[in-house]
């Protein structure tokens, strides 16, 4: 199936947080060129696993308010019938949202902003380059304990390493959940 059938990329209309900075700083954009090989990564992986069932979107800067701002948002849901692949309800087919924090050095940073992201989201993850992960994995313990995944990701290969993955669970605060779902289906122009 082609890519355009499978995904769809949400604009959420968050306020870009580089304009607070000053300008010789807000003009290094390492941290966003990171992220966006390995979302282009992550996508093409994504979609020779995904069933034929499954369909999924992705949204850049999702921000929940008291809860932080994901670099990166994947939903993923069961589609429910041909003729509607972006509607209520296919959603409503086990939605499955995948908050990323992507960080190039401070991944104790990282670590914390990924666990704000586990009240909203079924699963946080937080991507590294292969300097920082190499540190990170030291304390995988504490990732395991906390439910954040540690994945690593060299663009220079284009190749991801998932040294602890956790499993798609309940989010900590229903809540929040419904509040995401809702920001997504309205991201989704969903009919």
């Amino acid at each position: 199936m082609p890519i355009a059938k499978k995904h769809r990329t949400v604009y959420f209309g968050c306020l870009d947080t580089r304009r607070n900075l000053p300008p010789a700083t807000s003009r290094k954009r390492g941290e966003s060129n990171f992220l966006t090989r390995f979302e282009r990564v992550y996508l093409e992986q994504e979609l020779k696993t995904l069933a034929k069932k499954r369909r999924f979107a992705t949204g850049r800067e999702f921000a929940l308010e008291g809860f932080g701002r994901a670099d990166l948002l994947f939903m993923a849901w069961i589609h429910v019938t041909t003729a509607e692949d972006f509607t209520a309800l296919a959603l409503k087919g086990g939605l499955r949202l995948t908050a990323i924090e992507a960080k190039i050095k401070d991944w104790r940073k990282g670590l914390m902003q990924a666990t704000r992201y586990r009240f909203f989201a079924n699963r946080s993850l937080l991507v590294l380059p292969p300097a920082a992960a190499r540190i990170a994995t030291e304390y995988l313990v504490t990732f395991r304990d906390l439910n954040v995944g540690l994945w690593e990701f060299d663009p220079a290969t284009n190749r991801i390493r998932k040294h602890f993955t956790p499993r798609n669970r309940r989010p900590l605060n229903s809540k929040a959940w419904e509040r995401a779902v809702h920001a997504v289906t309205r991201g989704l122009k969903l009919r």
